[in-house]
Formats: structure tokens, sequence, C-alpha cells
């Protein structure tokens, strides 16, 4: 059953059992109805909204969709394979060791990579993750 289909069985029990004895009943069962009738209404407008922008969602994933089946197509670098899931863990596994090293951050315990030629000696590090800084370690 809608919401309008609701409000008029509330309607019609309104009036049938005449709830709506006085004036002032009337008026107030009457007012109700009216603004369950505008956020019924109200509803059904965002509903229709809705319906578009799903639509139209689903015609940008298509669009896409396509946009990459023709950029996998035409190159064979690798460099468009959007179905990888790869997690950032594995960025680090192809690190240049003589380029950057390993460090554990004293504070929160977590390693990370920096670059040793980008700091003099007395320069803090700063953590990534915790965001504390500490000194270089030998």
């Amino acid at each position: 059953m809608s919401a309008r289909e609701k409000i008029a069985y509330l309607k019609g029990l309104i009036d049938g059992q005449s709830l709506a004895d006085t004036l002032e009943k009337e008026k107030f069962y009457s007012a109700l109805t009216d603004a369950m009738d505008s956020l019924a209404e109200a509803l059904e407008q965002h509903e229709q909204v809705h319906q578009e922008l799903n639509d139209y969602l689903e015609q940008l994933d298509e669009d896409v969709c396509s946009i990459e089946d023709v950029l996998d197509d035409e190159c064979d670098c690798g460099c468009h394979d959007f179905d990888d899931d790869e997690d950032d863990d594995e960025d680090y596994e192809n690190v240049d060791d003589e380029e950057y090293a390993s460090v554990t951050c004293p504070h929160c315990k977590k390693e990370f990579y920096y670059e040793p030629a980008m700091y003099g000696d007395d320069e803090d590090l700063l953590c990534p993750h915790c965001g504390k800084d500490f000194k270089i370690p030998d």
C-alpha cells in the first residue's frame, strides 16, 4: 500500500467514524491529512529524482567501462589495468634499496621508506602514520 493510499484510508476512517465531532477536531484532522499529503508528494518527487540519478549513474558506469575497454585494447603496457586491486604495501616491494631506506617510527612502531639523500645528518624524519618527528637512526 502506497503512502497516498494509506492517507486516503485514514481520511476515510476519520470521515466514517465521525471522529471530527467538533469544528476544532475537523480542522486538526484536515490539517494533519493535508500535511501527510504534502509529505507523500515530496517523497514521490524524491523517489523520481533518485531513479533519474540511478539511471544516469548506470549510464556513466557503462560509458566508463567502454572507455576502459578501449584503453585496454589500445595499450599493452599495463598502465591502464583498472581492475588491479594492489595493496599499498605492494608498492614498497618495488622500492630500489639504493635510493630509499626503511625505518620504523619509534612512536607508532610502523615502518615506512624515506630517501636518505633528501635529509641532512641533523634533520628529523616526520612519520607519515602518526605525524610525529624523530631523529634518523644511524
